[in-house]
């Protein structure tokens, strides 16, 4: 408490953070995380003080915005369950038939092999493990790279770094499970060559979705698209086709 005598000006913020009344309110929260701040003012275009945020309306914005992505990442809106179902079913059918399209993409790839699936049944039996291994992978890299996004947390300035820890979790996380899953596949099947090829593959689309998952949200957030909305289908999609081809492709050229 300085003495009732100090004057204003020896006490008083000569450099108080302000907001403009335009700033997007993500990028407001942003501010308040970075200096720890409680309130800010809020100026128009000449600097005149229009008003105050204080923090309980940032924690709630952080609140909205949490939300708004996990939404995106489903392809749905908040006001779905008010909506009636047509409104609801129009939102939500563009992204599906994306995915539709995605889907016979990675059917596509696996009809190129059809003779060797044909021959040996074995390779249908394991092919949706290498495929959803891949797409659980990415999307868990995906999930923590669009947060970091929305709350700043990976910028230019370290994206690199990231990248290579996210590819070194993926060659580790990728040589457990090859090891796990090949060793499952020859006592299942009693076929040494049929693990190692699952193996193989399973390293190698772990470190793709690994991968994928960063690098997809952060190329559409230099394109200006919602990383939310849009890298999940994308990921997906990366991971069945790699994953099918690596798998059939590998087995292919080992056993016909």
């Amino acid at each position: 408490r300085s003495p009732d005598q100090t004057p204003v000006g020896e006490i008083m913020d000569t450099d108080p953070k302000v907001v403009p009344a335009s700033l997007d309110q993500e990028e407001v929260a942003h501010i308040f995380r970075q200096y720890d701040l409680t309130s800010m003012g809020v100026v128009d275009d000449n600097g005149r003080l229009l008003g105050m945020i204080t923090v309980d309306d940032v924690v709630d914005v952080i609140d909205e915005e949490a939300e708004e992505d996990i939404l995106r990442m489903a392809g749905v809106t908040e006001t779905d369950i008010t909506e009636t179902v047509f409104e609801a079913s129009k939102n939500r059918i563009i992204w599906l038939l994306v995915n539709l399209a995605t889907a016979i993409l990675a059917s596509m790839v696996i009809a190129l092999f059809d003779g060797s699936i044909q021959q040996m049944v074995a390779l249908a039996i394991l092919m949706p493990i290498v495929a959803s291994m891949g797409g659980n992978a990415g999307t868990q890299t995906m999930t923590v790279t669009v947060r970091s996004l929305a709350t700043k947390d990976l910028t230019s300035s370290n994206v690199r770094r990231v990248i290579g820890k996210e590819f070194a979790i993926a060659v580790l996380n990728g040589t457990v499970m090859a090891i796990i899953i090949g060793v499952l596949s020859y006592a299942y099947f009693g076929n040494m060559l049929l693990g190692g090829v699952i193996a193989v593959a399973m390293i190698i689309n772990m470190i793709m979705a690994g991968l994928a998952g960063i690098l997809i949200p952060v190329g559409l957030e230099k394109m200006d698209i919602d990383p939310a909305l849009a890298s999940s289908i994308f990921v997906t999609t990366i991971t069945d086709v790699i994953g099918f081809f690596a798998f059939l492709g590998l087995a292919s050229l080992a056993f016909m």
